[in-house]
């Protein structure tokens, strides 16, 4: 952490960070959400933190103090709730990267953003911070504008992903708004990465002019994997009070309207009767139990377990680090979300050989496998998704099959080596273009980067 006016010379003499050498670059990650609040995008950069540095990329993370709500006692941290508003808080240590966080205030307003992309200005003004690429993990907003600007201005190229589908406003001032900012916002950018060729073609339709990448969410192939031996399957299932014969259906999210999970409660109704020795498991954090917003939507899955027939097979787990043991200790994998890019989960779901049902979500393409042969598709609703995920708990060649398939798809094109290779080509592209630009000599050589 920094103390007081500590510089990044004392931090590196304290022994918490070095420098790095030549040929080595500096990436800047800048996310308004990040550990320990679970996201798809955040959490996919974290993994892919090690691979990046063995590349010679070495990272910081400046993220936000997340709101207490969204916390668990577990991952509350007094101290942060102790320093002043728009504050650049001491770093601390995570997977061996440095992050700095802001201190922002609860409420959730337009002034957090501008506070947390002013402190990321003040912060990286400093040439001994400043990167060589800047990636952004956050969804862009309007309010981002002059920021990234000021950004730009400094030499720093930006790259940031356009990871979920955006939905059309209603109003018709909100549809106008939106045709004039948005281009503009990505207009900031030296890059935008997409995840498959639908999404590409989704942000163009959408009006982002700037070049587009296409690098897929890559999967760490020896980490999520099929079970090697009944051992790793069983310890899991035995927490859970799943027998060594019962079938275990699983699914991985928060729990939230948009992730479909009141429809897979609907559709449990009709499977846990047919089924007597099924189970159900959530994977995921109940971030619904902390918003307002969301009590009725919470009374409403209670009263569907309640009603199922089966609630003392449903389990939840929360938010859980070692979601690959769940993977392997499961038989069938649903994903009934409406709404997603390339969902990691689905990707590590397959690797890990696992039969699985998706609905037609927003950004399903041909890029995550073909319907029948990788997975089975259902209407987003209870009795088509009941129907689909009754096919492969009764049929056990078919989920072998599936399983089999599914894995070999990911092992072809979703390898998170092939990934990690195509963003570390893309960050030192652009770093040299900049440099070529301006003809200025790499100086930063003082930024805070860990081994």
């Amino acid at each position: 952490m920094l103390r007081g006016n500590e510089s990044m010379q004392q931090l590196v003499a304290r022994g918490r960070a070095t420098v790095p050498l030549d040929g080595e670059m500096r990436l800047c990650l800048a996310s308004l959400h990040f550990f320990p609040i679970p996201g798809g995008a955040q959490l996919r950069f974290l993994r892919y933190l090690p691979g990046l540095k063995e590349r010679g990329v070495y990272t910081i993370v400046v993220s936000a103090t997340p709101k207490l709500r969204k916390l668990t006692e577990a991952t509350r941290k007094k101290e942060w709730m102790e320093r002043p508003v728009g504050e650049i808080l001491a770093p601390e240590m995570i997977n061996g990267t440095v992050i700095f966080r802001l201190r922002l205030p609860e409420r959730k307003s337009r002034r957090r953003s501008v506070l947390f992309y002013s402190g990321l200005l003040r912060l990286l003004r400093d040439i001994n911070y400043r990167p060589d690429v800047m990636q952004l993990l956050p969804s862009l907003h309007p309010v981002s504008i002059p920021w990234l600007s000021r950004l730009r201005a400094l030499g720093i190229p930006l790259v940031s992903a356009y990871t979920v589908p955006i939905e059309t406003p209603s109003g018709r001032m909100k549809r106008l708004v939106r045709r004039l900012t948005l281009p503009l916002m990505y207009r900031q950018l030296s890059c935008v990465v997409v995840g498959s060729a639908l999404m590409r073609d989704h942000a163009i339709k959408h009006g982002v002019a700037t070049r587009i990448v296409i690098i897929p969410n890559g999967v760490d192939l020896r980490r999520f994997r099929p079970a090697g031996h009944n051992g790793e399957r069983q310890e899991i299932r035995r927490s859970l009070g799943v027998g060594e014969k019962e079938t275990m259906i699983t699914a991985v999210g928060a729990l939230t309207p948009q992730k479909g999970v009141d429809i897979l409660l609907e559709a449990w109704s009709l499977l846990a009767r047919r089924f007597p020795e099924a189970h159900l498991t959530l994977v995921g954090p109940r971030s619904n139990e902390n918003e307002p917003k969301w009590g009725a939507f919470e009374r409403r899955l209670q009263a569907l377990i309640s009603a199922s027939g089966g609630a003392n097979r449903v389990h939840f787990t929360g938010f859980v680090t070692n979601v690959e043991a769940y993977l392997q200790a499961s038989d069938v994998f649903v994903f009934p979300s409406s709404r997603e890019a390339m969902p990691n989960v689905v990707l590590e779901a397959m690797a890990s050989a696992l039969p699985m049902v998706l609905t037609p979500f927003l950004g399903l393409s041909e890029d995550i496998g073909k319907r029948d042969h990788h997975y089975l598709l259902a209407d987003q609703d209870a009795e088509s998704l009941a129907a689909a995920t009754a096919a492969l708990v009764e049929n056990a060649p078919l989920r072998a099959g599936l399983g089999r398939q599914a894995r070999q798809w990911v092992e072809r094109t979703m390898d998170v080596e092939r990934s990690l290779d195509r963003y570390t080509a893309l960050y030192r592209e652009l770093a040299d273009e900049v440099r070529v630009r301006v003809r200025v000599p790499r100086q930063a050589d003082a930024l805070i980067t860990s081994r």
